[in-house]
């Protein structure tokens, strides 16, 4: 049983190498099931279920913001860091123009 579906998993693989990235039927029939997967039905809200869109869209953001929101005590304080920098002179190398001679010499050492 097991073998058999090393077989059939390595048989789609093949059939999405070769039509996978295609504008073909398997492509958006793929797509469709994909996106049929994924799709969200409906959510507790507060001990029920609930199906209507805009309150699981405001349930939805609600989560992710606060999920990603800043936490101010772990951020990274950089007060009394010393950088180094580079001297006036070589900043005005790097945002100088530069000449063809200088283009060649980089192309023909590619």
């Amino acid at each position: 049983m097991f073998k058999q579906k090393g077989v059939i998993f390595q048989k789609a693989r093949q059939k999405w190498l070769k039509q996978g990235d295609l504008n073909t039927k398997f492509f958006h029939s793929f797509v469709k099931w994909r996106r049929a997967r994924n799709e969200l039905h409906g959510l507790f809200v507060d001990g029920r279920w609930c199906e209507d869109k805009v309150v699981i869209k405001d349930k939805v953001r609600d989560y992710f913001e606060d999920r990603f929101a800043r936490n101010k005590a772990c951020m990274v304080r950089l007060d009394n860091v010393k950088f180094n920098s580079i001297s006036k002179a070589d900043n005005e190398l790097l945002v100088g123009d530069f000449t063809e001679e200088e283009i060649r010499v980089a192309v023909w050492n590619c």
